[in-house]
C-alpha cells in the first residue's frame, strides 16, 4: 500500500529528475517500522532465550530502541535537506510531504490492527467482515434501489445503497458477533506471541463475562397491555452494532478519500497487484479507518469494564510489548511509587486476592 501511494507521482518524479525521492520515502518507512515494531520483536527473541540476544549490540538496541529510531529520523531528515536542488524545491517538498502522509495512513493506522488482535481475534475479524459486508450490501442495494447520487467522487454510489447497506450491516453485526463469540480462539486475548510448532495448542480462557456471557432480558412493550417476552443476547452483540454503525456511516468515506486521490493524480488504479480491484489501497482504505475506531472503542467502552479507565487499557497494550524482564522492572517501579504515597497496602491486598482467585 505504501508503494502504491508513493508511486502516484512517479511520472512527475522521473520527468523532473527528483533525486533519491524513492529512497528517502522507503528509508522513513523502515525507520517508522523500527519505531513501532523493533522493540516488540527484539523482546520476543530475548524471551525465547536465543543466543544472539546476549550480544552487546542486541542489548543496546533493545534498551535504546527509541533513541535509535530518532537518530534514524534525523539521518533521513538531513539526507532530504542535502538532496534539495534549485528549481526542484516545490516538487521535492511535495513528495516529502506525501511520503509522511502515506506513513501515517499506512503504518500508523495498520498498527492499530495489531493492537486489536492482541485483545482477541474477534476484534480483528469482525470489523474486517463488517467492511466487506457493507461494501457488498451497498452494491446490491444501489443496483436495486439506487436513484440519487451520494458523492461526485464515486458517481455509482447512491444514497439508497448507502442507507440500505447501513441497515443490513448492523443486522449482520449483531448476528455475526454472536456466532463468533462462541469460539474461545477468537475471544481470548493474547498479549504475548510464543513460538510453537505447526499445530499450536488451542487457546482457552475465561471470556470477559460483561462482554461475552449470555444475558436475558424480559421486555414488555406496553406495560399491562402486551405480553412480556424474553430476549437472550451477549453484550458483545450490542458493541458489534456500534462497530457496524461506524462501518456503514464513516468508514466508506475512506473509500471516497481514495477515489479523490486517484482523481487528483489522474490515475484509474493505485496499482496492478490485484487486477480489477484498483490495487491494495482500494481494498483496505476503509479497513484502516475501521481498525483505528475499533481500538478507540475497545479502550473506551469494552476494556473499561475490567480495567476501569481507557488510559489504563491503552497502557496495557504498551506493556505487552515489553520483555519479561522489563515488565518485572515496571511492576517494581509502580510498587515503589505506591509505597512512597503510602498505598503499598493496596498492592498487597490486590496480590492476595489474585492468589486466592488463582
Amino acid at each position: 500500500m505504501f508503494h502504491e501511494i508513493l508511486r502516484l507521482g512517479l511520472p512527475v518524479a522521473r520527468k523532473g529528475k527528483i533525486p533519491l525521492w524513492r529512497t528517502i520515502g522507503w528509508y522513513f518507512f523502515a525507520a517508522l517500522l523500527w519505531l513501532f515494531y523493533g522493540k516488540p520483536v527484539l523482546s520476543h527473541f530475548q524471551d525465547q532465550g536465543l543466543a544472539f540476544t546476549r550480544l552487546p549490540f542486541f542489548e543496546y538496541a533493545l534498551r535504546h530502541h527509541t533513541f535509535i529510531a530518532f537518530m534514524m529520523y534525523c539521518a533521513g531528515f538531513v539526507g532530504f535537506v542535502l538532496s534539495l536542488k534549485q528549481d526542484l524545491y516545490h516538487l521535492q517538498f511535495t513528495f516529502f510531504g506525501r511520503a509522511l502522509v502515506a506513513l501515517i495512513l499506512v503504518v500508523v493506522q495498520a498498527h492499530f490492527m495489531i493492537l486489536n488482535v492482541t485483545q482477541g481475534l474477534i476484534w480483528f475479524a469482525l470489523p474486517c467482515w463488517l467492511i466487506i459486508c457493507n461494501d457488498s450490501f451497498g452494491y446490491f442495494c444501489g443496483r436495486l434501489f439506487g436513484r440519487h447520487s451520494l458523492t461526485v467522487l464515486s458517481p455509482k454510489k447512491t444514497w439508497e445503497g448507502y442507507i440500505g447497506a447501513g441497515i443490513f450491516t448492523m443486522i449482520t453485526a449483531f448476528f455475526l458477533s454472536g456466532a463468533l463469540s462462541s469460539y474461545p480462539s477468537l475471544v481470548c486475548p493474547k498479549y504475548d506471541y510464543d513460538d510453537c510448532t505447526i499445530l499450536c495448542p488451542p487457546i482457552s480462557c475465561d471470556p470477559l463475562p460483561t462482554v461475552f456471557n449470555q444475558v436475558q432480558r424480559t421486555i414488555e412493550i406496553i406495560p399491562g397491555l402486551t405480553q412480556p417476552f424474553t430476549v437472550s443476547y451477549r453484550p458483545v452483540q450490542l458493541h458489534a452494532i456500534a462497530l457496524g454503525l461506524f462501518a456503514a456511516s464513516i468508514a466508506p468515506f475512506g473509500g471516497f478519500f481514495a477515489s479523490g486521490a486517484k482523481r487528483a493524480f489522474g490515475v484509474k488504479d493505485f496499482g496492478g497487484l490485484l487486477p480489477g480491484h484498483g490495487g491494495v489501497t482500494d481494498r483496505v482504505d476503509c479497513q484502516l479507518m475501521m481498525a483505528v475506531f475499533t481500538y478507540v472503542y475497545l479502550i473506551n467502552f469494552v476494556q473499561v469494564n475490567f480495567v476501569g479507565s481507557p488510559d489504563v487499557g491503552k497502557l496495557m497494550s504498551l506493556v505487552s510489548e515489553l520483555s519479561s524482564g522489563e515488565q518485572v522492572e515496571l511492576l517494581t517501579e509502580i510498587y515503589t511509587r505506591l509505597r512512597r504515597r503510602g498505598l503499598d497496602h493496596i498492592v498487597l491486598s490486590i496480590g492476595n486476592s489474585t492468589t486466592i482467585a488463582g
